[in-house]
């Protein structure tokens, strides 16, 4: 009998990991990315004064994602990104750059890499991650809307990530 429960058991086992790996294999090589997600600086953000009118920041923000296009990219996964803000009020502009970490239930992770230059679109590429995601590039477009907050120094933002993702081969 205890051979049998056993047995019973190594089959519940093997079919589960079985299932695990053919869903990781049946996401599509490349596919839409359309997330919607929300952004909150944590803690609240503290600008540099850096000369002629300048302001410099580092951000460390909490972020929650929902993929739109029905794939698990950026689907249902919280993260945190490092980003450095340089604006300048008078020539109302600023530029970004930073990296985000993402994370999903199963653990696997997305890396994403953030440029925003003036008077250029916002692009955020997604550079590799792990588990499922391993090899996973995308080249997104970002925009952002500020929310209005109940809680002073606290701001936030919804905002919505565009593009396509491929699978490409890692050595």
């Amino acid at each position: 009998m205890a051979i049998l429960h056993a047995s019973v058991a190594l089959l519940s086992v093997a079919s589960v990991l079985a299932t695990t790996s053919v869903q990781a294999q049946s996401m599509p090589p490349e596919g839409p990315v359309s997330v919607i997600f929300t952004a909150t600086p944590i803690p609240a953000l503290k600008p540099m004064a850096i000369g002629g009118g300048r302001e410099f920041v580092l951000m460390n923000q909490a972020m929650a994602a929902s993929n739109e296009a029905g794939n698990p990219v950026l689907n249902n996964m919280g993260g945190r990104c490092q980003l450095s803000r340089l604006t300048d009020p008078s020539a109302k502009t600023a530029e970004l750059h930073g990296f985000c970490t993402y994370v999903d239930k199963d653990g696997d992770q997305l890396l994403e890499q953030c440029d925003w230059l003036p008077a250029s679109p916002n692009n955020c590429n997604i550079t590799g991650g792990t588990g499922k995601f391993e090899g996973l590039q995308a080249a997104l477009v970002v925009t952002i809307d500020p929310l209005k907050s109940n809680f002073d120094g606290i701001s936030q933002v919804i905002g919505h990530k565009k593009g396509t993702y491929k699978f490409v081969k890692t050595n």
